[in-house]
């Protein structure tokens, strides 16, 4: 039986912040933080296949919602 090739590898650098995120929702998932990593992929390729490129903007002025909203608190 042929053995199945590794699929490419992807190195990815994450704030601080999102990282420790990323941790806090694998333990609490039960997901790796890869297969986290890979269903956001898979979302963002589905939503960006749906809805094209107004999705960048949407994901741009919810982050800018999210840091008004923090600098206000």
């Amino acid at each position: 039986m042929p053995l199945k090739e590794k699929p490419p590898r992807l190195t990815v650098y994450l704030p601080d912040t999102e990282k420790k995120e990323l941790e806090k929702m694998s333990k609490n998932t039960g997901f790796s933080q890869t297969q986290l990593v890979v269903m956001a992929t898979h979302s963002l390729l589905a939503n960006y296949k749906a809805k094209g490129n107004i999705i960048f903007t949407e994901l741009i002025g919810l982050n800018l919602n999210e840091k008004s909203s923090q600098n206000e608190s």
